[in-house]
């Protein structure tokens, strides 16, 4: 599995697409333009909780979502506006699109651009 999540990571950041594999509510791998967009180094992704980035103005959507995943609702949204902090910006809007993977234990993509 890991080998796989690899290189949709590395794929998706050939075509600049910022990325992060995570499960649960937790970050498990971030490629180089999720870094990038959130202005910190890779490795600050490995084993973050998701919530350590999002704005709170987005914390309980985001909360919300998890949980209904992890039930397995098919009716969380796929493709939705929240609000993040990077490093240097308390508040930035973006749209975010995931999508669950199949054989990843719950697993899922998140693919962020900045709004606007």
């Amino acid at each position: 599995m890991q080998q796989c999540v690899d290189k949709l990571l590395q794929g998706l950041e050939e075509f600049d697409e910022p990325a992060a594999f995570y499960k649960g509510n937790r970050i498990v791998q971030a490629n180089q333009k999720f870094a990038e967009l959130f202005e910190r180094d890779i490795a600050e992704f490995k084993d973050l909780p998701i919530i350590d980035i999002c704005h709170n103005e987005s914390i309980e959507m985001i909360r919300d979502f998890i949980r209904r995943r992890a039930r397995k609702d098919v009716d969380v949204p796929q493709h939705y506006e929240a609000a993040f902090r990077t490093t240097n910006r308390s508040k930035v809007m973006m749209i975010v699109d995931v999508l669950k993977l199949h054989n990843t234990e719950g697993g899922v993509l998140a693919i962020l651009h900045e709004k606007g």
